[in-house]
């Protein structure tokens, strides 16, 4: 039977690309944006792009627990692999922080990953096999090398997830995170930096080992592998993927 995959923010970006890549290895999709033209186009791109599934909602509402509710219920699937790759940097992240810009952030990039996997939780200790939820942090929340809240945001996604990982292991649930550098994609603020303000995107990818920003498709071979080995033993773990820097 085919595992079923629920990627946030997958109509398009490093979320599509991940859905790409899983839908090419035999997986059911549940694609989620809030555009059901864009949620369209990506679907009929998926490999075999009948068998997936559409869920057309704003993860960072209040009304979203309820809408998972009624979208997984009606359509009687249960994902086994949460992709969180919903996330991103909002409007006046500088400093000095402002409370309700560290608020909206962390909502973005945390509190709306927490409520779909209190969601799924439950539902997860049910079965037996490995249930695995992954999330996309970033090297920021290491280095701190990015505007403030998201940082901070991204380094509470981290302990989040170390700290779940204990907590849920003997339940065969896996908790890990992807912390990639700098991702390039037509949506990504690196692009809009390319064309705005050139000078200083080619500063920063002069300083890249690799003399370049990673593409999404260099990294998903990462997400895929670690969907597909049976093991508990990457739970906790924080996998970067640096591109040596």
């Amino acid at each position: 039977m085919s595992k079923i995959v629920f990627v946030t923010a997958s109509s398009g970006g490093f979320g599509f690309q991940i859905a790409l890549d899983m839908s090419e290895k035999g997986y059911i999709i549940v694609l989620n944006g809030r555009n059901i033209d864009s949620l369209n186009k990506a679907k009929s791109k998926l490999y075999n792009k009948e068998a997936h599934h559409i869920f057309c909602c704003d993860l960072t509402k209040d009304d979203m627990p309820a809408k998972l509710d009624d979208f997984f219920t009606k359509n009687n699937i249960l994902p086994n692999i949460l992709i969180h790759s919903l996330g991103g940097k909002v409007a006046q992240d500088k400093h000095p922080i402002k409370l309700h810009t560290l608020s909206e952030t962390m909502n973005l990039n945390l509190n709306s990953s927490i409520l779909i996997n209190n969601y799924f939780i439950p539902r997860f200790q049910n079965t037996k096999e490995i249930q695995k939820i992954i999330h996309i942090s970033s090297s920021a929340s290491i280095t701190g090398n990015a505007a403030p809240s998201y940082s901070i945001s991204k380094a509470a996604l981290n302990m989040y997830i170390k700290n779940s990982a204990r907590y849920y292991a003997l339940d065969n649930i896996m908790f890990c995170g992807i912390v990639p550098n700098i991702i390039m994609h037509e949506n990504s603020d690196w692009k809009e930096k390319q064309e705005n303000d050139p000078k200083y995107y080619q500063k920063r990818v002069d300083n890249m080992p690799l003399k370049e920003f990673a593409k999404p498709e260099q990294l998903t071979p990462y997400i895929c592998s670690v969907c597909e080995i049976e093991s508990m033993y990457a739970t906790g773990s924080l996998i970067e993927l640096q591109g040596g820097a």
